[in-house]
């Protein structure tokens, strides 16, 4: 029985740690997609100012562009989704469900972002300007429109601003306004029930209830494990009333008339009790390690997210709503792009530092 305790709180500490692992995992997939993909081609581009890689590859490869940046931002609202399910939802206490529930989110946030890549493959061409100098450009079908024909500006400008808004909107308006209310609810959670309350359960006089496991309630909780026996001796005074009573015996409570082999043993049921205190109280140290770590990590995730691409995503609105601020005074600032794929970089570092702090404080435990 004390060995399927002891596995079973093996199992419930790994949960937070495996379930984090995984998303991390599936962060680094996204990281490595906006690596290896977008910045080679933005570096070549950047170099020749000329698309060389014909119109199939022009199309596929700004799919592929959208689909590595939708899926960055679908795996963070999946951290922000399971820190707040893991606050709010019954199955924080079924491994099995809560693992299920990450990887249907992780599915459809990789299809999602699939599916919301698609249409790059109708919105951009290769086009050649000018023929007799053979340089051409990966653009959108409105540019080329707006180069061919420029009584074609008027009509085309409200399909393209409904486009751009969708598409910044897609990628990091709507999953940042999830994220947001994700964690705002989860801080409301803890502050509501972080606060003290003057309840008390029975002799659980150490602590105030918080709704919160403390040190205080573990060890309230392990104090009130019945202690061993204790050992008595009969007084002498009973002794000298009493002639009937022999030589002074060592009784354990009020069972010392009883045969040795027919006392109860004591071993088996009260030492078994302080083992799995002891047991229960490791265990919940460790857990509480794995729950801090998980919410660090993705607080911070979360955070690296937000400071990257806001700034961007703010430009390409101001591009929306007024192009000619835009072409006046903030295309100088374009180079904010480039903080996104920053973010990309700096996300395994932020969980890497962690994970070692993390593995220097068990070995300082234990």
């Amino acid at each position: 029985m004390l060995q399927f305790k002891l596995h079973h709180f093996q199992l419930a500490e790994r949960q937070v740690t495996s379930r984090l692992d995984l998303l991390k995992r599936h962060l680094n997939y996204a990281d490595l997609l906006v690596i290896f993909v977008y910045v080679p081609s933005r570096a070549c581009w950047l170099l020749t100012y000329d698309w060389r890689g014909g119109d199939l590859l022009c199309r596929v490869v700004k799919m592929m562009h959208t689909v590595a940046f939708q899926s960055s931002s679908n795996v963070i609202v999946c951290i922000a989704l399971d820190r707040l399910f893991s606050v709010f939802s019954a199955t924080r206490h079924s491994p099995d469900k809560a693992n299920r529930r990450i990887r249907v989110m992780l599915a459809a946030a990789w299809t999602t972002a699939f599916v919301i890549g698609m249409p790059q493959l109708f919105v951009w061409r290769s086009y050649v300007p000018f023929q007799h100098l053979n340089w051409s450009q990966c653009l959108q079908i409105w540019e080329i429109a707006r180069l061919e024909n420029a009584t074609a500006r008027g009509r085309l400008f409200d399909a393209e601003s409904w486009y751009s808004i969708a598409h910044i909107g897609l990628i990091f308006w709507i999953p940042a306004l999830i994220i947001v209310m994700c964690y705002v609810m989860v801080l409301s959670w803890v502050f509501i029930n972080s606060r003290p309350s003057i309840s008390r359960k029975g002799k659980r006089t150490g602590s105030l209830q918080t709704g919160c496991e403390t040190v205080d309630t573990v060890l309230t909780r392990a104090s009130e494990w019945n202690p061993l026996k204790t050992f008595s001796l009969p007084k002498m005074k009973d002794i000298k009333e009493d002639k009937s009573i022999g030589p002074p015996r060592i009784v354990v409570s009020d069972e010392s008339s009883l045969p040795l082999t027919s006392r109860p043993s004591i071993a088996s049921s009260e030492a078994s009790a302080v083992i799995r205190t002891s047991v229960h109280n490791s265990q919940s140290y460790h857990a509480s390690v794995n729950r801090s770590r998980a919410v660090r990590v993705s607080f911070l995730l979360v955070v690296a997210y937000i400071v990257c691409w806001l700034p961007y995503n703010l430009l390409s609105l101001v591009h929306i709503i007024d192009s000619h601020l835009f072409a006046n005074s903030f295309i100088k600032f374009y180079f904010l792009h480039e903080f996104m794929v920053f973010n990309s970089v700096v996300n395994p570092y932020l969980y890497g530092l962690f994970s070692h702090s993390d593995k220097i404080r068990r070995r300082n435990h234990e």
